[in-house]
Parts: C-alpha cells; sequence; structure tokens
C-alpha cells in the first residue's frame, strides 16, 4: 500500500472515530435495511457488535504501515466469520454498505480518492479474512 493511501485512511479514520459509535450503528441499520438476508448472521447483541466492528477498524488502520503483525488475528476473524455462516459475496455487500456509510459521515471529505483507498484497504482487509477461512476449512 502506498503512503498516501495510508495517509487517507489514517486521517478520514481520525474524523470518524468521534462519531465512531453512530457510524458503526448506521452501518449496521444500513446493512439490514439492503441485505435482510444477512441479519441472521448477527446473532448477538449489535452494541457489541459494534464494538467489535469499530476494534477491528482501528486495529486495521494502526496496522496499515506494518500489517504483517495483524495477519494472524484477521485470518482468525475471517475463519469465525465463515463459522457464522459469512459466504464469499457477502464480503461485497458488506463494502459496499461501509463505502456508503463513511460517505455519509465525511460527506464532501469523503473524495473520490478517499473512496479508492478505503476500498483499497478494505479489499486486502477481506481477502486476508477470506483466506483465513479457507485455511480454517482445509
Amino acid at each position: 500500500m502506498n503512503p498516501q493511501t495510508a495517509a487517507l485512511v489514517r486521517d478520514t479514520w481520525a474524523e470518524i472515530v468521534p462519531m465512531r459509535k453512530q457510524v458503526c450503528a448506521d452501518f449496521y441499520q444500513r446493512l439490514f435495511t439492503r441485505y435482510p438476508e444477512l441479519r441472521p448472521l448477527f446473532k448477538g447483541n449489535i452494541e457489541r457488535q459494534t464494538a467489535l466492528f469499530v476494534t477491528m477498524l482501528n486495529t486495521v488502520v494502526s496496522a496499515l504501515d506494518n500489517p504483517k503483525p495483524v495477519v494472524p488475528l484477521i485470518k482468525a476473524v475471517g475463519a469465525r466469520h465463515a463459522d457464522y455462516g459469512v459466504e464469499d459475496a457477502d464480503y461485497d455487500k458488506f463494502a459496499a454498505v461501509l463505502l456508503d456509510s463513511f460517505a455519509d459521515a465525511l460527506g464532501a471529505r469523503f473524495t473520490p480518492q478517499v473512496r479508492r483507498a478505503w476500498a483499497e484497504v478494505y479489499a486486502e482487509l477481506s481477502a486476508t479474512m477470506r483466506q483465513g477461512a479457507e485455511e480454517a476449512v482445509d
């Protein structure tokens, strides 16, 4: 990942952090409205799920310059998600809703360049999670 992409993601995440609970709550509401078939995958308390989601995003953003140490954690999360019933196509649904949620939160500051940066980070994250799911099956 180039330094400019990492900087855009880090800077915009810093803007989202003060409103993270609302942004993530909006994310889940939007996800379940757009893709109601995904709601059954989330059996626990949605507030707890929101907190876990924020923690994962913090972890990913903090590791942008050196992702290697968090790869095992991300793979483990991917394996757990497979156990919950998350399928490959669900990652794309999640990405679309995540980017739309960030766009709403940041408004005009969510430029096409920022969208591409987040899309790149999410693509790497989801690829690692998918790899973890595949390795858990093998």
